[in-house]
């Protein structure tokens, strides 16, 4: 749970961490990856309580340390950390903004993808809502679970890439070649394992990309980030990903909605 507070007159936020309950689910999704080799899709340990709290101040750091965009630890406790702001919701600024607002702020985070992950930065879930803006710069939020427990650091800069795509490939329905483009040019600096493991994942996703589209909103949605990531580096990138992000990484089993 994250509330805002105000500390010392400047708006700060209240992270508290409950106890972990996904080992169903992540352990189903383990098992996906594993069976058809999507390493990048793997989900690491959900730790819940002290446990995430310290995964949490500890990428946190990591991430300041490398010049990434994080809040700033301001205080700790038992379970809880006291975060600084650095900027907006980039969810609600994606949805608040006309067509060529969205290529500004989409080509901001990719570009601050970029910068980080060549500097040896990874973030594990660069989702619109785990992303900031704040008029200037894109900041990065949420920091839980650290992947490089379970994989690399090349199959974790890939797993980046394929769930950022997936979260705006909502915005670029009617534009998806523009979205393909700019991520092609953002991604063109990416060392040649990660293309390649994102090539590798999204290349064994295109059949079930391709079947998904006439399900229903979340399936096309995560076809057209597939195909798009797949198209923007000539390898591909993302599909059983979304199931790991939009399907787990908040809680609930959704993928059984797509067959409804």
């Amino acid at each position: 749970m994250v509330e805002p507070i105000t500390l010392e007159g400047q708006r700060a936020w209240l992270k508290q961490y409950g106890e972990g309950s996904r080992a169903v689910a992540l352990g189903l999704l383990n098992f996906v990856a594993r069976r058809f080799q999507l390493d990048a899709l793997r989900p690491p340990p959900h730790r819940g309580g002290d446990a995430a709290r310290q995964t949490e101040a500890r990428r946190l750091g990591e991430l300041q340390a490398q010049g990434v965009n994080v809040p700033t630890v301001l205080g700790s406790g038992h379970a809880a950390l006291v975060l600084g702001d650095n900027g907006s919701s980039f969810n609600t600024c994606l949805r608040e903004a006309d067509d060529a607002g969205r290529d500004v702020l989409v080509s901001a985070a990719m570009q601050a993808m970029a910068a980080a992950h060549a500097r040896g930065a990874y973030f594990g879930q660069p989702l619109p809502r785990n992303l900031t803006w704040d008029g200037q710069n894109v900041g990065f939020i949420d920091f839980e679970e650290d992947p490089l427990e379970v994989m690399d650091l090349d199959q974790a800069q890939a797993r980046d890439w394929l769930m950022f795509g997936y979260g705006v490939a909502k915005y670029y329905a009617d534009r998806p070649q523009q979205l393909q483009a700019m991520m092609a040019e953002a991604m063109d600096g990416a060392q040649a394992p990660v293309r390649e493991h994102a090539h590798a994942v999204t290349g064994r996703l295109q059949r079930l990309a391709k079947a998904s589209m006439g399900i229903g909103r979340s399936a096309r949605a995560l076809a057209h980030a597939i195909l798009i990531v797949h198209g923007a580096t000539t390898l591909g990138v993302l599909m059983v990903l979304v199931v790991c992000v939009d399907w787990f990484a908040d809680g609930q089993l959704d993928l059984l909605e797509l067959l409804t």
